[in-house]
């Protein structure tokens, strides 16, 4: 008996030790296993979050920051729509064999061609890019109407002007490329506004009340730079709506010498100025269109000629406006608001004063470089307005400003798509 109950004791200590110990071999087995997944993987791997919640960036400390992100989705849009413009406008002929940038060259666009519609900036897109660009700067600007200056450690003001004239800009040009358009909101809960279809008029309108916001915050802070891009954005929405006066009154505020650009960068592809990657000595997806090539010697229109085919038997013209991946794209300067007076001066029958003002603008780009003969005959004509057109064309050169001018037509009509 003696003996049983020992065994009887030694076998409740047993359980009882096993009882005891029986969580910490579990967890230790968990952990092993824990290690051994571990070591199977890649040790150099990680899993970066794909999304930031938007409430965890968009605060007050942060507006910096967005207005600098704000800026960057305007630029890269930017670049992409010259390079679409140019293509639509006969400023480039698209050179290569890539099927989807065929319908831009041949003026032959539908809703459904993704490089207009849904491709980013860095795909040459459109649509898309420009508004993205439009929304990042009305959701800013929502918050820094709300926001106090006492939240943003920066001039909050300031911020404001250079919010609306971005925000202006993508409005203009959206408005410019678009037969009709709809505009979508985020609201502060996350929930989304969705806009219904407005007319390209309309989309100009709201242009010019982002401008007006521009202009009244930059003089409020003297922010002279936003403050000339804004009435020069204002006056080329007015032009579009035909309010002649109001575009040359807004024009002549532009000073001699001025120009603001969109900056770009070689860093990333989306920093980069695509209108060199697209067409320049060394990068021949396009090149320079017909009705260009002939003006060799003309320092508004800088193409050179090479005896380089593509596959496409396309002879091989670059411009070199821009001859680096990082040069700047003129987005707002003093030579479009000259031209905008002329044509204002035309519409009113004041022809004498438009040969005197593009007298003045055309001295002041040739410098001396070479003669140019002027005929004032033609502005004694029913072709003035049209030539004036054709005066834009030289000097804004892939400076995204050939989209408007087809686009027009074809609203008009049904719809092409094109860039003034």
């Amino acid at each position: 008996m003696k003996n049983s109950k020992s065994t009887r004791d030694v076998d409740s200590m047993v359980v009882t030790i096993l009882q005891s110990v029986r969580p910490a071999l579990i967890a230790g087995v968990a952990l092993l296993g824990a290690i051994a997944c571990e070591t199977a993987r890649n040790p150099l791997e990680v899993e970066s979050s794909s999304r930031i919640p938007a409430e965890n960036v968009e605060t007050p400390a942060n507006a910096q920051l967005l207005m600098d992100g704000a800026i960057a989705d305007f630029e890269c849009a930017f670049a992409s729509y010259a390079v679409e413009s140019a293509t639509v406008g006969e400023e480039f002929i698209y050179a290569q064999q890539t099927a989807d940038r065929v319908p831009a060259d041949a003026r032959t666009t539908l809703p459904t061609d993704v490089r207009y519609s849904t491709n980013s900036c860095t795909g040459l897109g459109v649509y898309s890019p420009l508004q993205i660009s439009r929304s990042s700067a009305d959701n800013l600007l929502d918050h820094l109407r709300v926001w106090t200056d006492a939240e943003v450690p920066v001039n909050r003001t300031k911020l404001i002007a250079t919010a609306a004239a971005y925000a202006g800009y993508s409005y203009l040009l959206l408005g410019e490329s678009m037969c009709s358009l709809a505009f979508s909101k985020i609201n502060a809960d996350r929930s989304i506004n969705y806009g219904g279809e407005i007319s390209r008029d309309s989309t100009f309108k709201i242009a010019v009340a982002r401008f007006t916001e521009a202009i009244t915050a930059a003089q409020a802070t003297s922010t002279t730079d936003i403050l000339r891009m804004a009435y020069l954005g204002r006056a080329r929405a007015k032009l579009n709506l035909k309010d002649y006066a109001g575009a040359e009154a807004d024009a002549l505020q532009v000073p001699a010498g001025f120009l603001k650009n969109a900056t770009y960068s070689a860093t990333v592809g989306r920093r980069n100025n695509h209108v060199f990657n697209d067409n320049s000595i060394s990068n021949r997806s396009s090149s320079v269109g017909e009705p260009y090539r002939s003006m060799t010697g003309d320092p508004r229109v800088p193409v050179v000629a090479t005896n380089t085919v593509s596959a496409t038997t396309i002879r091989h013209f670059y411009q070199t406006k821009y001859t680096t991946v990082d040069a700047p794209i003129p987005l707002a300067k003093y030579q479009e608001a000259q031209l905008i007076i002329a044509e204002a001066e035309i519409r009113a029958g004041n022809l004498g004063n438009a040969l005197r003002r593009r007298n003045t603008w055309r001295s002041w780009w040739i410098s001396g470089a070479g003669s140019f003969s002027w005929k004032a005959s033609i502005w004694v004509t029913s072709s003035a307005t049209a030539s004036c057109c054709s005066l834009r064309r030289e000097p804004l050169i892939t400076l995204a400003e050939r989209m408007e001018i087809r686009s027009a037509s074809r609203c008009r009509r049904l719809r092409s798509s094109t860039i003034h």
